[in-house]
C-alpha cells in the first residue's frame, strides 16, 4: 500500500526535490500551491490551490495523509511582519491541520534558528519551531537544514559565476568561517528519513558529510577545481559587504522589488560557525549524506551549463 504525503512549499527549491523523491519512491503526494501551474502534472500528484492563510485548504491537504511535510516559508521578506505572518503563524496553522488529521508533522527550519538574534529571518525560524511544538501535539519533528545547493538553485548561482570569473570571496572573520553545506537531494532524503524514523518531539540539525563542515576556502577551491579555474581567495571585510547590501536594498526598495538581500543577512554571513554538530539527525536515525561536496558541485555545474546559466 502506497504512503500518502502532504507537502507545503512544493514549488520551492527543496520542495521540488522532495516531491520528486517521494513520487520516485512510490508515494502519493498532495501539494499546496498558490499557483498550481508551477507544479508539473504527475499521476500520483494532487495539487490543492491555496496558501498558509487558508485553513480550509490546509485541512484538505492533511486529510488522509501519513506525513505532512511543511516547507513553505519566506526567506526574503519586504517587511519584518511578513516573516512572522508566514514563517511562524503559517507553520502554526499547518501544524494544527496536521494534528487535527492525526498526521505526523515534519517541519523544515534553518540552522540559523540556533542564533535567532542575528536576523529577523533567523528569529522567525526559531519562533516557528516553538509554534510547531505547541500546535502539533506529540508526533512532530523540526529539522534545521544548513545551506543547500544544487541544480535549479538561483541563490548560489552568483557565487558559482564569481568563482568561474576567478574570484572566491569569503567573509573576513577572526577565525576562518565554516558551515555545513548540503546537496539538495540529500536535504530531501533527510526529510523523508525523518518522517520514517521513530523520533518525535525534537528539533534536529542536519549536517553534511564532514563532521566539521567546510571552510569557505575549501568551498572555493573545490568549486574552482570543478570549473577548471584557480580562483583567487579574497577575504572581504564586513564594512565592504555592509555598504553593498545597504545600496542594493535601497535600490530594490525604490523600485518596489522584493529584496535579494534580507535584513540582518550580513550578520548571518559574518557569523563564523554554521556547522551542524549537536542534536544531529544522523545520530537519531540511519540517514547519512550521500553526495560529497565536489561531486555535488560537479552535478550542479553541469546543470547550470546545460541551461546556459554558467
Amino acid at each position: 500500500m502506497s504512503k500518502r504525503a502532504a507537502v507545503t512549499g512544493g514549488t520551492g527549491f527543496v520542495g521540488k526535490a522532495l516531491i520528486g523523491l517521494l513520487l520516485e519512491d512510490g508515494w502519493s503526494v498532495s501539494a499546496l500551491a498558490r499557483d498550481p501551474s508551477k507544479l508539473k502534472d504527475a499521476p500520483s500528484l494532487t495539487v490543492i490551490p491555496g496558501d498558509l492563510d487558508n485553513e480550509t485548504a490546509l485541512a484538505t491537504l492533511a486529510k488522509g495523509a501519513d506525513v505532512f511535510f511543511h516547507l513553505a516559508g519566506v526567506t526574503h521578506a519586504r517587511a519584518r511582519e511578513d516573516y512572522h505572518r508566514i514563517n511562524v503563524a503559517g507553520a502554526e496553522r499547518a501544524a494544527r491541520a496536521a494534528r487535527a488529521a492525526g498526521v505526523r508533522f515534519i517541519h523544515t527550519s534553518s540552522v540559523s534558528a540556533r542564533m535567532p538574534e542575528v536576523s529577523p529571518y533567523a528569529q522567525s525560524k526559531f519562533e516557528s519551531e516553538r509554534a510547531v511544538a505547541n500546535a502539533a501535539g506529540e508526533n512532530w519533528l523540526a529539522l534545521r537544514l544548513p545551506a543547500i545547493y544544487g541544480p535549479r538553485d538561483s541563490v548560489t548561482l552568483p557565487y558559482f559565476r564569481l568563482v568561474k570569473s576567478g574570484l572566491a570571496l569569503e567573509p573576513k572573520t577572526q577565525s576562518p568561517a565554516r558551515a555545513s553545506i548540503l546537496y539538495v537531494d540529500d536535504a530531501a532524503g533527510a526529510l523523508v528519513a525523518a518522517a520514517q524514523s521513530g523520533v518525535a518531539g525534537r528539533t534536529l540539525e542536519v549536517g553534511d558529510e564532514n563532521a566539521e563542515g567546510h571552510a569557505w576556502a575549501e568551498i572555493g577551491n573545490l568549486l574552482g577545481e570543478v570549473l577548471g579555474r584557480r580562483a583567487r581567495a579574497i577575504r572581504v571585510p564586513r564594512p565592504v559587504i555592509a555598504a553593498y547590501h545597504s545600496l542594493l536594498r535601497s535600490v530594490e526598495g525604490a523600485f518596489g522589488r522584493t529584496p535579494s538581500v534580507r535584513e540582518g543577512q550580513i550578520n548571518e554571513f559574518f557569523h563564523d560557525d554554521w556547522v551542524a554538530r549537536d542534536n544531529l539527525l544522523s545520530d537519531a536515525c540511519a540517514w547519512r549524506p550521500q553526495t560529497p561536496l565536489k561531486e555535488g558541485f560537479a552535478k550542479t555545474v553541469s546543470w547550470y551549463q546545460e541551461h546556459d546559466l554558467l
